[in-house]
């Protein structure tokens, strides 16, 4: 009866651990605390001049990437963040707004399609007679590739099956 209660125990206590370490997010908790308040990505659009240099936290698709001399300028397809900072798989979205970061991001690396959250000062930069969001970025995540964005909730039964 002892051994029983010492498996049960070391069996919760693993459960308790792997989920601990599952929802840790690899967006910075302070990150994530100060862009809880931020303005929606619709009222960033409308007027970023209005927001510059608010701190904000976006995410979405990378579609280009531009290495410069001095900068690499991203620019992003919009997606809805996840609590986690995870970019929202949606396809109903294509707004899109450009990324500025003094760091050489690699093309083959920080390509077309991949998942990206961006963390920066908000800029405007003019593109032929309207301006267009700009981001200053101060911190950049890259999500892996087997990333799959979250549609939402959904119910998993063992190993590799949910419906």
């Amino acid at each position: 009866m002892k051994s029983v209660n010492k498996i049960a125990r070391f069996f919760f206590l693993g459960i308790f651990f792997y989920a601990l370490v599952a929802s840790a997010s690899p967006i910075p908790k302070e990150i994530r605390k100060e862009a809880k308040n931020q303005p929606s990505f619709e009222l960033l659009l409308k007027n970023p001049e209005s927001f510059k240099n608010h701190l904000v936290l976006l995410g979405g698709v990378i579609i280009e990437n531009t290495p410069l001399e001095d900068r690499t300028e991203l620019l992003i397809e919009h997606r809805k963040l996840g609590s986690s900072g995870r970019p929202k798989y949606s396809t109903k979205n294509k707004k899109r707004f450009s990324v500025v970061t003094k760091d050489f991001l690699d093309p083959e690396i920080y390509a077309q399609g991949r998942f990206i959250t961006v963390y920066g000062k908000v800029g405007s930069l003019q593109k032929g007679k309207e301006k267009q969001l700009l981001v200053y970025a101060k911190f950049i995540y890259l999500w892996p590739e087997d990333f799959i964005p979250s549609s939402g909730w959904y119910m998993g039964i063992g190993p590799g099956f949910f419906f």
